[in-house]
Parts: structure tokens; C-alpha cells; sequence
């Protein structure tokens, strides 16, 4: 059975690949074997595959894989039930959810300041009494068994992985996610830069994506990420873009990652990404020029990839 949830013997919490994956590109994690089942008294070892790797495509997504022995009364290989270590029993009285009402997940747009916050695990400290210690931190209690990983999300990236995770295990249709307090489903959320209208699009941010072509400026202080279709105003197709300085990635708590990728990028023959961005484009005019642009001030709100991550139709 596959596992939404571990525990991070390094960062001495549980936490679900996203997070684990944030945390391995900060520093706080280094060991994509360091994992243990989130089960209470159960030591089965957990390792987080593609912890390390920065390429996101269907294939290649931060996913746990248990590579230990379960103990006697974990109840986790075989899905029975278990004496789960992070939600306690729910009432009798509660009405049981429906799957769409209980697979919401939350996206914030900031992240929380102890988000990165390293608690070291003692080496000689007891793991089992660790994880009933950090069940008590919790600020939310995520059910072990669900379908999907579990608690808020706070970068784009992990809204593309987690869209792509949905797919594969065919539970999409019911997912939805809730930004600033409304619901909206994940198949609604992305929007492709396909020479539409600016008057046509949202009037809110939503997630735009597309191929565009990543170059320096002039001055070399930043990346200029060109989508290679145009939004429109009227008739007028405007150069679509957006820019990442290197006092904005310097600035960022997973500046490893993005520098590697936009670094990589940049040096391709064809200097080209698969850019998702989350925003609401503006016009700007320039030398007596309009541009169509998004403006960035937080790295969790794009995530560039070598390849297309969607299927095959989404690759525009």
C-alpha cells in the first residue's frame, strides 16, 4: 500500500512527499531513506523516491515506497484498520463525508515561518515517542489511508504534482482545491497561453502554462522567461513574459532548485521550459510598446521544467 504520509527522521515531523521534497532542495533533508512508517510503534523503513531528482514529468514525481517490515500490528499492508499516530477517532455522531467533500486540498500563498524550521531528532531518542510528540505539533490532522497526499499546499509545483498524481491514480475528477476560501476543481485551475484575449481570461489569478523560451537580461541581473505564444488585447498580440531575479532566487529557500533548473535551462541549444505560473497578466508598455506580464514576487508561484509534465494534449 502505497503511503501518503511518513516520518522524517531528520526533520523530525511527518510529512508528505511535497514537503519532503521542499525540504530535502532546503537542506533540512538529505537522505531520501530517512523516512519510517507513520504508524504507531511501527519502525518499517520508508524511502522517498525522486527525493533527489529535479525533473518533474509523469514518471518522475516524489512518491514514499516502504522497503522495511511492517510490524505485527501496523494493519498498513494489508489496509486494515490500525491505530493511526495523527488523527484521533472521530466522534460516532459524524456523519461520514463524501469523497468530494473530503479531498480538498488548501492552497496557501505563503508559507508559515516554521514551515522550514529544522527540529533534530537526538540520535539516542526514542523515534516512536518522537512521532507521538510531534502528532501534538501538528496544526491540522491529515487521515492516513486517503487517497493522495495530505495537508496544505504551498507552490505551484506541488499543485502540478499533486495534478499529476490525481491522474494516475484516477481520483481527479473528485479532487478540488481551495485558494483564499473557495473551492474550485483542479481541472479548472490551468490555463494555457494560447493567444486568448486579455478580456476572455480570469479576473483572478489562476495558473497559466505553456513552453517559452528562458534568456538573461541585459544588465545579467535576472532570467526573462518569454512564453513563445502571446496573449491578445484587441487584435494585437503582446510578448507575453515574466522575470526572475537572482535577488528574488537568493532570497528563496529552495534557490538550489530553481537556480539548477533555470541555469540548465539557459544553456540548452534551444533555451526552452514548460513554465507554470500563477498570476493574472497585466499590460505594461514599453518604448511605446504594450506587454502582456506577470509579475512575481514569490518563487512558490512558478515552477519550470525541462519537459512538458501534463499529457501529450496539454503539450502546446
Amino acid at each position: 500500500m502505497p503511503l501518503d504520509l511518513a516520518f522524517s527522521i531528520e526533520a523530525n515531523d511527518f510529512v508528505d512527499p511535497d514537503r519532503a521534497y521542499d525540504l530535502y532542495w532546503s537542506g533540512v533533508i538529505t537522505s531520501k531513506k530517512a523516512f519510517i512508517c507513520p504508524g504507531a510503534d511501527c519502525s518499517a523503513q520508508v524511502t522517498c523516491a525522486n527525493l533527489d531528482k529535479d525533473v518533474q514529468n509523469m514518471k518522475v514525481v516524489p512518491h514514499f515506497r516502504v522497503i522495511g517490515a511492517h510490524s505485527g500490528g501496523c494493519g498498513i499492508p494489508e489496509e486494515a484498520p490500525f491505530k493511526e499516530v495523527i488523527e484521533p477517532a472521530a466522534p460516532e455522531s459524524r456523519e461520514r463525508q463524501t469523497v468530494d467533500q473530503s479531498i480538498v486540498d488548501v492552497f496557501k500563498l505563503d508559507r508559515p515561518d516554521s514551515y522550514y524550521e529544522e527540529r533534530k531528532l537526538d540520535p539516542g531518542a526514542d523515534v516512536q515517542v518522537a512521532k507521538k510528540l510531534a502528532k501534538a505539533r501538528k496544526p491540522y490532522t491529515p487521515k492516513l489511508g486517503e487517497k493522495g497526499p495530505s495537508g496544505p499546499v504551498y507552490s505551484v509545483r506541488s499543485i502540478v504534482s499533486r495534478y499529476i498524481r490525481y491522474r494516475e491514480d484516477g481520483s481527479i475528477e473528485f479532487r478540488r482545491l481551495n485558494i483564499l476560501g473557495q473551492d474550485v476543481l483542479y481541472s479548472s485551475i490551468f490555463k494555457c497561453i494560447w493567444e486568448q484575449d486579455l478580456e476572455d481570461l480570469p479576473k483572478y489569478p489562476v495558473i497559466y502554462y505553456g513552453w517559452a523560451y528562458v534568456d538573461r537580461t541585459k544588465n545579467d541581473k535576472a532570467y526573462r522567461i518569454k512564453f513563445k505564444k502571446s496573449l491578445k488585447q484587441g487584435g494585437e498580440n503582446l510578448v507575453t513574459s515574466t522575470f526572475v531575479s537572482d535577488s528574488l532566487i537568493d532570497s528563496f529557500k529552495l534557490k538550489n532548485l530553481m537556480a539548477v533548473r533555470l541555469s540548465k535551462v539557459c544553456k540548452k541549444p534551444i533555451p526552452t521550459a514548460f513554465v507554470f505560473l500563477y498570476g493574472q497578466p497585466s499590460v505594461k508598455v514599453y518604448n511605446e510598446r504594450n506587454y502582456a506580464t506577470f509579475e512575481l514576487t514569490n518563487l512558490d508561484m512558478i515552477d519550470v521544467n525541462y519537459d512538458c509534465p501534463l499529457p501529450s494534449k496539454y503539450d502546446k
